[in-house]
Order: structure tokens, then C-alpha cells, then sequence
């Protein structure tokens, strides 16, 4: 999931994002209380989703959902992305799909926030298989 705030581009890694509603497309998603990217959200009202494929390297989940936008400006040294109609980056390698939301309503789950967002723009981007949270576990997350 991207958003950005005054001039600030964040990001992070969710684990799931569900179609919801079809006329018009509406999508929720999750993401951790604590988050900077949350937060974010929640002000700006907007966000981006970025489908990873199975061939996503664990250094872009590293990158996205290892550590903070508080700390690291996790776009200053990364190059695959583009902006959306509404201003926000959207990862264009490794990805399969992009969608571009307005926040309709949010609910606080406790350790999360469910965001229920309005599909503006969708695009895909290639045709390889979605990355799902079992296949992170079975193929990508490091065993040590």
C-alpha cells in the first residue's frame, strides 16, 4: 500500500486486499495501528495498491515492510515506481496490478485499521500470478 503526505511518499507491505463491492469497485484492506503508512492514510483519505507477483524478491518486502517511514525515506533509492492520476506512487516491477482508492470509511480494529476504499484507476501491469501470503511463507519469507 503507498500514500503520500505533504511531499512525503510512503509505504508499506499488507498482507491482504479484498474486492469487496463491484458497482462501483470498492476495496478493503489492513494495516497496523503503528504504521506511519496508516496514518497517512487516514489524513490524506487516498491510497495506492500495488499487486506483488510470485516473483517478488524478499528484498522488496524487506524494503517496504521491514522498516519505517519514520527513519527511511523508502523511495529515495528506488527507481520502479510511477505516479496515478491522484499523485501517488505505484510499484511497476514485481507487480501485476496497480489500484488507485479514495477512503469511504475506515474501521478501528484494534491492532489494525480497516480502510474500505472507491477503485478511481486500475490498471494491469502483467499477467504473472498474484503473490499470496501462503505462497510468502512457502517460497520467499528466509528460513533461518
Amino acid at each position: 500500500m503507498l500514500t503520500a503526505k505533504d511531499d512525503q511518499d510512503n509505504g508499506c507491505i499488507i498482507n491482504t486486499c479484498v474486492q469487496v463491492a463491484s458497482d462501483p469497485t470498492k476495496l478493503a484492506i489492513s494495516c497496523q495501528m503503528g504504521n506511519l503508512t496508516r496514518e497517512m492514510v487516514e489524513k490524506t483519505e487516498q491510497f495506492n495498491v500495488s499487486v506483488l507477483t510470485e516473483d517478488v524478491p524478499f528484498e522488496t518486502i524487506r524494503h517496504f515492510g521491514m522498516q519505517t517511514g519514520r527513519e527511511v525515506d523508502k523511495f529515495a533509492a528506488f527507481p520502479n515506481v510511477k505516479r496515478s492520476h491522484n499523485g501517488l506512487y505505484y510499484l511497476t516491477e514485481n507487480v501485476n496490478a496497480m489500484f488507485s482508492c479514495k477512503v469511504l470509511s475506515k474501521q478501528d480494529l484494534g491492532s489494525h485499521m480497516l480502510f474500505i476504499g472507491e477503485v478511481t484507476e486500475a490498471k494491469v501491469l502483467d499477467n504473472k500470478p498474484s503473490c499470496t501470503y501462503a505462497h510468502y511463507h512457502k517460497a520467499i519469507k528466509p528460513k533461518f
